[in-house]
C-alpha cells in the first residue's frame, strides 16, 4: 500500500531525519510507531490490513468522523486517513497525526 505523511515532524520520525526541539514521544513509541507504519506499507490493502487484530483498524466518530486509527501500543494511536489511486486502484494511507488514545 502506498503510505504518504499529512504530517511534517512524523515523517522526519520515521526517515530518522533529526526534529527541532524537546522530543513529543520516547525511543520506544518511535521504534513502535516506524514498526506500524512499515507494516501498513507491506499490506496489499484495506481489507488486508483488517486481518490483522492487533492492529485495531476502525473508521473514527465525531471530530474524527472520515480518519481511521491503527494501534501503536496500548496508549498512542496512528490517525490516517484514505484515498484511492485512480491510475491502479490501490488504497493511499494518508498519516495525520499520532496521538495518546487515553488523554
Amino acid at each position: 500500500m502506498i503510505v504518504e505523511f499529512n504530517n511534517a515532524y512524523l515523517q522526519k520520525i520515521f526517515e530518522g531525519k533529526q526534529t527541532a526541539g524537546k522530543p513529543r514521544y520516547n525511543q520506544e513509541v518511535i521504534l513502535k510507531f516506524k514498526k506500524t507504519v512499515l507494516m501498513l506499507k507491506n499490506t496489499e490493502s484495506i481489507k488486508e490490513l483488517r486481518k490483522f487484530r492487533g492492529l485495531n483498524f476502525e473508521a473514527l466518530k465525531a471530530d474524527y468522523k472520515g480518519y481511521y486509527s491503527v494501534r501503536v501500543d496500548y496508549h498512542y494511536r496512528l490517525i490516517l486517513s484514505v484515498e484511492k489511486d485512480s491510475v491502479v486502484i490501490t488504497d493511499v494511507l494518508i498519516i495525520e497525526d499520532l496521538t495518546n488514545h487515553y488523554q
